[in-house]
């Protein structure tokens, strides 16, 4: 089952999460997956109300796999994660084409 919830309007919920991709995107600053993973969970735990909400939705300090209903908890409480795009855009100075007819 695929859901696509929108938390905001520029900001949109679609589908399961792996829960190590969700906390690299929340803190790109650790230096690896798993301590982002870790510092995810302890902010989790961190927080009685969102700590809650989430076991509400059958977070456990072992989920995988975070659902599109906890990933709306965590940016309700948080906001939304840090994106980062990666895209690459080659820009040519001047087009090598123009002297042609």
């Amino acid at each position: 089952m695929k859901s696509n919830e929108v938390a905001d309007e520029s900001y949109s919920i679609n589908g399961f999460k792996h829960f190590s991709d969700l906390a690299v995107a929340y803190f790109p600053q650790m230096a690896s997956t798993s301590s982002a993973s870790k510092k995810m969970r302890n902010c989790i735990k961190a927080s009685n109300a969102l700590s809650e909400q989430l076991a509400d939705a059958h977070y456990t300090d072992t989920t995988i796999e975070i659902s599109p209903e906890m990933q709306l908890i965590i940016y309700r409480h948080w906001g939304p994660p840090h994106i980062i795009l990666s895209v690459k855009v080659q820009r040519v100075a001047e087009n090598k084409n123009t002297d042609k007819k």
